[in-house]
């Protein structure tokens, strides 16, 4: 009996933990990526830069989706277990917060990098 209490201990621990990955990397990705177009100072670059942040940023918006789900279920199966639920909810925490800024940046960045080539387009077709 002992054996199972401590199996379910280490699976809840496990879920807690993975929810908090999670969401860690679903904050990290967006700064990485919007770091890594910085580096290009040509203009294509640098569209193709922005292009990459907000492909990598629709990446951590999942990443913080899942984030949620994870730490959401394990805060479930730990209130069940009758443990200590502390790291599923700063992963909940973190992920909401990795989620939310995952949807902005792709949100803000979409509609620059839409504007940008919609300008671009209407001055190749003007020329």
């Amino acid at each position: 009996m002992r054996k199972n209490k401590e199996d379910s201990m280490d699976t809840t621990k496990q879920q807690q933990i993975t929810g908090l990955v999670f969401g860690a990397i679903s904050l990290l990705l967006p700064n990485v990526s919007s770091i890594i177009s910085r580096a290009t100072s040509d203009t294509k670059a640098a569209t193709g830069g922005a292009i990459a942040v907000i492909i990598i940023s629709l990446a951590a918006l999942i990443l913080g989706i899942i984030g949620i789900i994870k730490s959401a279920g394990a805060r479930k199966a730990a209130t069940e277990a009758g443990e200590k639920k502390i790291l599923g909810t700063v992963g909940l925490i973190v992920s909401i917060v990795g989620t939310v800024y995952a949807a902005l940046i792709f949100i803000i960045l979409g509609v620059c990098v839409a504007c940008v080539l919609c300008v671009g387009a209407a001055a190749l077709a003007s020329a």
